[in-house]
């Protein structure tokens, strides 16, 4: 190989080393699932995408009409703060404040409804009441997704 070539090679592989080392020692992203519902006692029954969220919230509300209102997902460094807008005229700002192996601590505060810390899995959603809206309630449920 020639000095030249060499030279090149020394060069493409401290660039590569690099950019590797800045992605590491970047933030840490943290991908999160908001999923806001209404519960209510309307008769309309359970809306197909909230399947699996009903099965969890069934033995802590009562209610018989269980609909998505809207699913959004943000993606938060820690110490982060991501806004989510809610349909009663409220929002819930959410700021994760550690990811460890027993998943991400998190800030959650709720206008109006409620203020906690909160520790989510992968894959596990957590369920916070977000007050009244119209006949029912507001439900949000935060999941991640990694």
């Amino acid at each position: 190989m020639t000095r030249c070539r060499i030279a090149r090679v020394l060069v493409a592989a401290a660039l590569l080393a690099a950019g590797m080392a800045s992605a590491e020692d970047g933030p840490t992203r943290i991908p999160i699932n908001v999923l806001v519902t209404h519960l209510s006692n309307e008769g309309v029954g359970i809306d197909p995408p909230a399947r699996l969220l009903d099965n969890k919230l069934k033995q802590q509300f009562r209610y018989d009409s269980l609909q998505v209102i809207q699913k959004q997902r943000l993606t938060l460094a820690l110490d982060e703060v991501g806004k989510v807008d809610l349909p009663n005229g409220k929002a819930v700002r959410m700021r994760p404040i550690h990811k460890g192996e027993e998943g991400v601590l998190m800030a959650v505060d709720v206008e109006g409804a409620a203020q906690l810390d909160v520790r989510v899995k992968s894959r596990h959603p957590v369920v916070i009441r977000a007050g009244p809206y119209k006949d029912g309630s507001l439900v949000l449920s935060l999941e991640l997704d990694y």
